[in-house]
Protein backbone atom coordinates (compact mmCIF):
# COMPACT_ATOMS: atom_id res chain seq x y z
CA UNK A 1 0.00 0.00 0.00
CA UNK A 2 1.29 3.33 -0.97
CA UNK A 3 -0.71 5.51 1.39
CA UNK A 4 -1.33 3.91 4.78
CA UNK A 5 -4.17 5.13 6.94
CA UNK A 6 -4.51 4.69 11.01
CA UNK A 7 -7.63 5.93 13.09
CA UNK A 8 -6.53 7.56 16.46
CA UNK A 9 -10.02 9.13 18.23
CA UNK A 10 -10.67 12.07 16.34
CA UNK A 11 -7.13 12.04 14.62
CA UNK A 12 -6.86 10.40 11.24
CA UNK A 13 -3.07 9.77 10.44
CA UNK A 14 -2.02 9.48 6.57
CA UNK A 15 1.71 7.92 5.86
CA UNK A 16 3.27 8.31 2.67
CA UNK A 17 4.27 4.36 2.11
CA UNK A 18 7.13 4.66 -0.26
CA UNK A 19 9.83 4.35 2.22
CA UNK A 20 12.25 2.46 -0.69
CA UNK A 21 11.80 6.12 -2.82
CA UNK A 22 11.83 8.68 0.20
CA UNK A 23 7.98 8.23 -0.09
CA UNK A 24 8.21 10.49 -3.38
CA UNK A 25 4.83 11.52 -4.56
CA UNK A 26 4.29 9.73 -7.73
CA UNK A 27 0.76 10.10 -9.77
CA UNK A 28 -0.71 6.76 -7.87
CA UNK A 29 0.33 8.47 -4.58
CA UNK A 30 -1.14 11.75 -5.56
CA UNK A 31 -4.43 10.71 -6.58
CA UNK A 32 -4.76 8.16 -2.94
CA UNK A 33 -3.51 11.29 -1.23
CA UNK A 34 -6.25 13.66 -2.58
CA UNK A 35 -8.96 11.24 -1.84
CA UNK A 36 -7.62 10.44 1.66
CA UNK A 37 -8.23 13.78 2.59
CA UNK A 38 -11.21 14.29 1.18
CA UNK A 39 -12.57 11.53 2.61
CA UNK A 40 -11.48 12.66 5.90
CA UNK A 41 -13.06 15.62 4.94
CA UNK A 42 -16.49 13.97 4.70
CA UNK A 43 -16.05 12.15 7.90
CA UNK A 44 -17.77 13.71 11.39
CA UNK A 45 -15.47 11.83 13.54
CA UNK A 46 -12.41 12.91 12.27
CA UNK A 47 -11.08 16.76 13.12
CA UNK A 48 -7.37 16.58 12.36
CA UNK A 49 -5.38 15.08 9.43
CA UNK A 50 -1.95 14.05 10.41
CA UNK A 51 0.47 13.79 7.25
CA UNK A 52 3.74 11.57 7.89
CA UNK A 53 6.22 9.48 6.27
CA UNK A 54 7.02 6.13 6.45
CA UNK A 55 10.38 5.09 7.61
CA UNK A 56 13.04 6.99 8.94
CA UNK A 57 14.99 9.12 5.90
CA UNK A 58 12.18 11.27 4.39
CA UNK A 59 8.79 12.94 4.78
CA UNK A 60 8.90 13.20 1.52
CA UNK A 61 11.80 13.67 -1.68
CA UNK A 62 9.18 15.54 -3.76
CA UNK A 63 7.46 14.68 -7.40
CA UNK A 64 8.87 10.89 -8.28
CA UNK A 65 11.22 12.44 -10.57
CA UNK A 66 11.92 8.63 -11.79
CA UNK A 67 8.41 8.60 -13.21
CA UNK A 68 9.30 12.01 -15.18
CA UNK A 69 11.56 11.14 -16.68
CA UNK A 70 9.46 9.21 -19.24
CA UNK A 71 7.38 12.21 -19.33
CA UNK A 72 6.00 14.23 -22.20
CA UNK A 73 5.92 17.89 -20.88
CA UNK A 74 2.02 17.93 -20.98
CA UNK A 75 2.55 14.51 -18.95
CA UNK A 76 4.51 15.96 -16.82
CA UNK A 77 2.47 19.37 -15.63
CA UNK A 78 -0.11 16.71 -15.20
CA UNK A 79 1.92 15.56 -12.47
CA UNK A 80 2.45 18.85 -10.92
CA UNK A 81 -1.40 20.14 -11.28
CA UNK A 82 -2.13 16.89 -9.43
CA UNK A 83 0.05 17.77 -6.68
CA UNK A 84 -1.08 21.00 -6.45
CA UNK A 85 -5.18 19.67 -6.01
CA UNK A 86 -3.96 17.87 -3.12
CA UNK A 87 -2.21 21.21 -1.54
CA UNK A 88 -5.11 23.11 -2.58
CA UNK A 89 -7.23 20.29 -0.52
CA UNK A 90 -5.64 20.43 2.80
CA UNK A 91 -5.38 24.18 2.76
CA UNK A 92 -8.95 24.78 2.17
CA UNK A 93 -10.18 21.74 3.90
CA UNK A 94 -12.22 22.41 6.99
CA UNK A 95 -10.00 20.21 8.78
CA UNK A 96 -7.05 20.96 10.35
CA UNK A 97 -3.93 19.50 9.38
CA UNK A 98 -0.83 19.13 10.74
CA UNK A 99 2.82 17.92 8.86
CA UNK A 100 5.19 15.04 10.43
CA UNK A 101 8.24 15.66 9.32
CA UNK A 102 10.65 12.76 9.78
CA UNK A 103 13.22 13.37 7.58
CA UNK A 104 14.12 14.44 4.28
CA UNK A 105 11.11 17.40 3.46
CA UNK A 106 12.17 18.54 -0.26
CA UNK A 107 10.67 19.92 -3.41
CA UNK A 108 7.07 18.50 -3.28
CA UNK A 109 7.39 17.25 -0.46
CA UNK A 110 8.17 20.36 1.44
CA UNK A 111 5.32 22.15 -0.79
CA UNK A 112 2.91 19.36 0.94
CA UNK A 113 3.95 20.06 4.41
CA UNK A 114 3.87 23.96 3.83
CA UNK A 115 0.24 23.38 3.10
CA UNK A 116 -0.59 21.76 6.41
CA UNK A 117 -1.70 24.23 8.98
CA UNK A 118 1.10 23.26 11.22
CA UNK A 119 4.92 21.59 11.01
CA UNK A 120 6.40 19.74 13.66
CA UNK A 121 9.88 18.13 12.76
CA UNK A 122 12.38 15.96 14.05
CA UNK A 123 15.98 17.13 14.30
CA UNK A 124 17.07 15.20 11.35
CA UNK A 125 14.96 17.15 8.76
CA UNK A 126 16.43 18.77 5.95
CA UNK A 127 14.21 21.25 3.92
CA UNK A 128 14.58 22.73 0.48
CA UNK A 129 13.53 23.29 -3.37
CA UNK A 130 16.35 21.04 -5.29
CA UNK A 131 13.93 21.76 -8.40
CA UNK A 132 15.75 25.12 -8.62
CA UNK A 133 18.91 23.25 -9.79
CA UNK A 134 17.02 21.66 -12.30
CA UNK A 135 15.94 24.20 -14.43
CA UNK A 136 12.29 25.02 -13.33
CA UNK A 137 10.63 26.01 -10.01
CA UNK A 138 8.43 24.17 -7.87
CA UNK A 139 5.04 23.41 -9.34
CA UNK A 140 3.25 22.75 -6.56
CA UNK A 141 2.45 26.32 -5.17
CA UNK A 142 5.91 26.29 -2.96
CA UNK A 143 6.66 30.10 -4.46
CA UNK A 144 3.36 31.27 -3.20
CA UNK A 145 3.06 29.91 0.32
CA UNK A 146 6.36 30.36 1.37
CA UNK A 147 6.17 33.65 1.29
CA UNK A 148 3.32 33.71 2.98
CA UNK A 149 4.63 32.43 6.08
CA UNK A 150 7.98 33.82 6.32
CA UNK A 151 8.12 36.92 4.19
CA UNK A 152 9.46 37.03 1.43
CA UNK A 153 12.83 38.27 2.03
CA UNK A 154 13.51 35.17 4.01
CA UNK A 155 11.72 33.08 1.59
CA UNK A 156 13.77 34.43 -1.89
CA UNK A 157 17.30 32.69 -0.59
CA UNK A 158 15.07 29.35 -1.62
CA UNK A 159 14.44 29.90 -4.65
CA UNK A 160 18.01 32.00 -5.85
CA UNK A 161 20.25 30.50 -4.37
CA UNK A 162 18.52 26.79 -3.88
CA UNK A 163 18.60 27.22 -0.35
CA UNK A 164 18.53 24.10 2.18
CA UNK A 165 17.75 23.96 5.93
CA UNK A 166 17.49 21.88 9.01
CA UNK A 167 15.08 21.69 11.55
CA UNK A 168 16.81 24.18 14.21
CA UNK A 169 16.89 27.07 11.55
CA UNK A 170 13.63 26.18 9.88
CA UNK A 171 12.07 26.59 13.53
CA UNK A 172 14.02 29.83 13.79
CA UNK A 173 11.89 30.98 10.32
CA UNK A 174 8.63 29.93 11.26
CA UNK A 175 8.35 27.14 9.09
CA UNK A 176 8.18 24.93 11.78
CA UNK A 177 6.02 24.99 15.73
CA UNK A 178 8.52 22.37 17.37
CA UNK A 179 11.12 20.49 16.56
CA UNK A 180 11.19 17.10 18.18
CA UNK A 181 13.55 13.62 18.78
CA UNK A 182 12.17 11.32 15.94
CA UNK A 183 11.18 8.90 18.26
CA UNK A 184 8.89 11.51 20.16
CA UNK A 185 7.38 12.86 16.04
CA UNK A 186 4.47 11.10 15.68
CA UNK A 187 3.57 11.47 20.17
CA UNK A 188 3.99 15.29 19.55
CA UNK A 189 2.06 15.17 16.52
CA UNK A 190 -0.63 13.32 18.08
CA UNK A 191 -0.64 15.33 21.35
CA UNK A 192 -1.32 18.62 19.38
CA UNK A 193 -3.65 17.35 17.23
CA UNK A 194 -5.54 16.03 19.88
CA UNK A 195 -5.06 19.47 22.04
CA UNK A 196 -7.00 21.27 18.61
CA UNK A 197 -9.39 18.76 18.65
CA UNK A 198 -9.86 19.04 22.55
CA UNK A 199 -9.94 23.10 22.49
CA UNK A 200 -12.04 23.84 19.41
CA UNK A 201 -15.46 23.63 17.76
CA UNK A 202 -15.53 21.93 14.17
CA UNK A 203 -17.42 24.94 12.88
CA UNK A 204 -15.50 27.67 14.89
CA UNK A 205 -12.07 26.35 13.82
CA UNK A 206 -13.34 26.04 10.11
CA UNK A 207 -14.13 29.72 9.93
CA UNK A 208 -10.79 31.00 12.12
CA UNK A 209 -9.16 28.72 9.07
CA UNK A 210 -10.83 30.35 6.40
CA UNK A 211 -10.62 33.92 7.65
CA UNK A 212 -6.44 32.85 8.59
CA UNK A 213 -6.21 31.67 5.30
CA UNK A 214 -7.49 34.51 3.12
CA UNK A 215 -7.58 37.53 5.41
CA UNK A 216 -4.11 38.11 5.32
CA UNK A 217 -3.95 38.82 1.85
CA UNK A 218 -7.19 41.16 1.55
CA UNK A 219 -7.55 44.72 1.92
CA UNK A 220 -8.36 45.89 5.70
CA UNK A 221 -11.68 46.63 4.77
CA UNK A 222 -12.32 43.76 2.69
CA UNK A 223 -10.38 41.37 6.01
CA UNK A 224 -13.04 43.01 8.41
CA UNK A 225 -16.17 42.33 6.21
CA UNK A 226 -14.58 38.57 6.15
CA UNK A 227 -14.95 38.56 9.39
CA UNK A 228 -18.40 40.12 10.01
CA UNK A 229 -19.53 37.21 7.15
CA UNK A 230 -17.89 34.20 9.05
CA UNK A 231 -18.41 35.06 13.07
CA UNK A 232 -22.42 36.07 12.42
CA UNK A 233 -23.55 32.26 11.73
CA UNK A 234 -21.93 30.85 14.32
CA UNK A 235 -24.54 32.47 16.78
CA UNK A 236 -26.89 30.41 16.02
CA UNK A 237 -25.29 27.57 15.64
CA UNK A 238 -25.75 24.19 18.92
CA UNK A 239 -22.18 24.37 18.97
CA UNK A 240 -21.96 28.45 20.00
CA UNK A 241 -24.95 27.20 22.43
CA UNK A 242 -22.98 24.37 24.06
CA UNK A 243 -19.95 25.90 24.18
CA UNK A 244 -21.36 29.06 26.55
CA UNK A 245 -23.39 26.88 28.88
CA UNK A 246 -20.52 24.12 29.26
CA UNK A 247 -18.68 27.38 30.08
CA UNK A 248 -20.78 28.73 32.87
CA UNK A 249 -21.01 24.83 33.96
CA UNK A 250 -17.41 24.69 34.53
CA UNK A 251 -17.36 21.56 32.03
CA UNK A 252 -15.71 20.67 28.88
CA UNK A 253 -18.22 21.60 26.11
CA UNK A 254 -19.40 18.72 23.90
CA UNK A 255 -19.58 20.00 19.62
CA UNK A 256 -21.40 18.19 17.57
CA UNK A 257 -20.43 20.14 14.96
CA UNK A 258 -23.76 21.57 14.16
Amino acid sequence: MILTIAQEGPVRILTLNRPEAMNALSGALAVRLLEEVRAAEQDADTRVIIVTGAGDKAFCAGADLKERRSMTADEKWAQATSLWRVNEAIWRSPKASVAAINGWCVGGGFELALYCDLRIASDQARFGFPEMTLGAFPGAGGAVILPRLIGRAAARPFFYMARQVGSDEALRLGILESVVRREELLPSALELARKIADSTSPLGFAAAKELLNAGADLPFDAAAELNQALRRPLEATADYEEGLRAHFEKRKPRFIGR
